[in-house]
């Protein structure tokens, strides 16, 4: 687990989880709850996971963090009676990952153990309050356009760039970005000097932070050609049988099924990224760590 802190969306698995819900609405969350149900000792993504989703839950219930990153989430929210019922299974999900966890065990090493039980205990008296059913907020969508630039604002200061190189699906985006830092927004005139192989990053991302304004639109990139800006293969895990799967999104398949999949060995698959949604916030960490 990718993790800078002990807060509830400091690791790379709870911004996973929140870009699997962007795209799949709430049983992402349900679903990241009952994995904690299945296992006596759970594995530290499913915990962080489960702690973001109740994170949702308590946002859901009127009683949010100020951590608790503004999401679009598809769908309508659960009513009431729903909510209770997902709350309950938040709060024994918690006593499990806090008794028996990977989590657990990974702050006691590293010697934040407090901290990280702090913050559970917070979440924990947000999810006790009374409901006031303040759902969660959902910004108004933008449009996004294939070959737009964005100027993204970076945690020690300073702006990287981003360049949405395509929609899978028609919705969720992959981009390419860029360094160096710099210390304004860049204007449209520094687009030209773009190459997809000086990237720094190419993932699948998303996309709050172009929804409530944060990263703001610079330009679309002249003479946009998608196939110059091509979304790489990447694998998903193990296929069996000392098999890895390899996965691409063509251009031109259905929105229903936009991904291909197929079985390769684990040497040809040993130099594809991992296939995973980034979520804003953890996208402009790792650019910030790499600028």
């Amino acid at each position: 687990m990718g993790a800078w802190g002990v807060g509830s969306f400091e690791n790379d698995d709870a911004m996973n989880l929140m870009g699997d819900v962007e795209e799949s609405g709430w049983p992402e969350v349900s679903g990241a709850l009952a994995s904690t149900e299945s296992h006596e000792y759970l594995e530290a993504p499913s915990a962080a996971r489960a702690i973001a989703a109740s994170e949702l839950i308590a946002a859901a219930l009127g009683h949010s963090s100020s951590s608790t990153p503004q999401i679009d989430i598809p769908g309508a929210t659960p009513k009431l009676p729903e909510l209770v019922r997902l709350k309950d299974s938040a709060l024994r999900a918690l006593g499990h990952i806090r008794k028996d966890s990977e989590l657990r065990e990974l702050w006691e090493d590293a010697g934040e153990l407090g901290e990280w039980e702090l913050t559970l205990n917070d979440l924990e008296s947000r999810l006790q309050d009374q409901p006031v059913r303040a759902a969660i907020s959902k910004p108004r969508r933008a449009r996004l356009v294939e070959g737009t630039c964005f100027a993204i604002p970076l945690p020690s200061g300073g702006f990287a760039v981003g360049m949405l190189s395509q929609l899978l699906a028609g919705k969720l985006p992959f981009g390419y970005f860029f360094g160096p830092r710099h210390s304004e927004p860049p204007g449209n005139d520094e687009l030209a000097n773009l190459d997809p192989r000086t990237a720094i990053v190419r993932v699948k991302f998303g996309r709050t932070e172009i929804d409530n304004g944060r990263w703001q639109t610079i330009g679309r990139l002249e003479d946009w050609t998608p196939a110059d800006w091509p979304t790489p293969p990447h694998t998903s895990g193990e296929a069996g049988a000392g098999l890895m799967w390899r996965i691409e999104y063509p251009r031109d398949a259905p929105k229903d099924h936009p991904a291909r999949l197929e079985r390769v060995g684990a040497q040809e698959a040993s130099g594809l990224g991992r296939d995973i949604v980034m979520g804003a916030l953890a996208l402009e960490k790792e650019l910030d760590r790499q600028l």
